[in-house]
């Protein structure tokens, strides 16, 4: 069993190297996960749907293909990322979670929050 959680990846064009580790992560070790759960800030940058970003839309491609293999994918807004909202999510096949949340894992509830909200 193995449910990966990531946040505050702050990705952004200036730091292309960080954008492609995350991309080889997501195509050689998210594969086979139960479940991969973005809590925020995953680009430094504030974008939205409608914000064209090459590399926005290749982390969205790879995440589709993730989630076509059968990793579900969720996603939290954070601070840096309020503005995505159904259509990114659509396209990178992540189901939108509200913040805080309380999932069920492995039998026992979590409660999941981006965490800016506490400062």
């Amino acid at each position: 069993m193995t449910t990966l959680f990531i946040s505050d990846l702050h990705l952004d064009p200036s730091r292309p190297a960080i954008t492609d580790l995350f991309l080889r992560f997501l195509r050689e070790d998210a594969p086979g996960a139960d479940a991969l759960y973005i809590l925020g800030d995953l680009f430094e940058a504030w974008i939205g749907d409608d914000t064209p970003s090459p590399a926005a839309d290749a982390v969205a491609d790879a995440l589709k293909v993730l989630s076509d293999s059968g990793v579900p994918g969720f996603f939290m807004r954070g601070h840096r990322d309020f503005l995505l909202g159904e259509d990114y999510a659509r396209r990178a096949g992540l189901r939108i979670l509200p913040d805080p949340c309380v999932i069920e894992l492995y039998g026992h509830p979590v409660m999941l929050q981006h965490g800016d909200l506490l400062c």
